[in-house]
């Protein structure tokens, strides 16, 4: 008898095991490591939430964008020298959760925002990494490309010409002198030049890693999706 429990126990056991792996297959590899469709699923339910979209609207071609970010988030990651120096602080994440709550119609009311998460089939802890992870990539990618992205007098004088002033005469509002605005320019440039060179660092970073997608529709494998 006893012979025969354990083997009923190791059959429950291996066939547990082969369901878990059929449903939390590999999408994707990045230099040896793996994407699996649960965290695909998290990503694209949490996308889905900050944006107010429900989940039955979210096609494949925008769960194909969240795994290529996936991919982009995981090749800098891998870069990270040490994740404990770009840690952020708690009180940044509570922060940085609170403004995407008031970004989202009724989630500022503890009931509600719960209501939602229950909904989109997450955790506060799930949120909470997720902005966690932002915050270690936008620390690293700042630390990297700001020293590099300068705006001149020239640049600065150029955007305020050529595109500051036309879009407050489209709006009948008064052009501020340049002065006034000129700090503010120097951030909108900077940070196009820091976009700018993340992008082409990325994609150096995929023509030299092995990016393999081991289903091309895995977006279409999350429930809730239109295909």
């Amino acid at each position: 008898m006893l012979r025969l429990l354990l083997k009923i126990a190791l059959l429950t056991a291996a066939t547990a095991a082969f369901s878990q792996d059929v449903v939390d297959r590999m999408v994707a590899v990045v230099n040896k490591q793996v994407i699996l469709q649960s965290e695909l699923e998290d990503a694209v339910h949490i996308d889905s939430l900050l944006q107010g979209k429900p989940q039955n609207q979210v096609t494949e071609r925008e769960m194909d964008a969240v795994l290529e970010r996936m991919i982009d988030q995981l090749l800098v990651q891998q870069q990270i020298a040490d994740n404990s120096l770009l840690e952020p602080k708690s009180d940044e994440i509570i922060s940085r959760i609170q403004e995407v709550r008031s970004s989202i119609p009724g989630a500022d009311a503890e009931e509600k925002w719960q209501s939602m998460l229950a909904a989109y089939g997450l955790t506060e802890q799930d949120v909470e990494k997720h902005i966690a992870k932002q915050l270690r990539v936008l620390s690293f990618v700042d630390l990297r490309f700001r020293v590099l992205a300068r705006s001149d007098r020239a640049a600065i004088s150029q955007y305020y010409r050529d595109t500051l002033l036309p879009e407050l005469r489209k709006k009948g509002v008064p052009a501020p002198p340049l002065e006034q605005v000129s700090d503010k320019i120097q951030r909108i440039l900077t940070e196009r030049q820091i976009n700018d060179l993340l992008g082409s660092w990325l994609q150096t970073l995929r023509l030299q890693a092995h990016i393999e997608k081991l289903n091309s529709g895995a977006a279409a494998a999350v429930p809730g999706a239109d295909r």
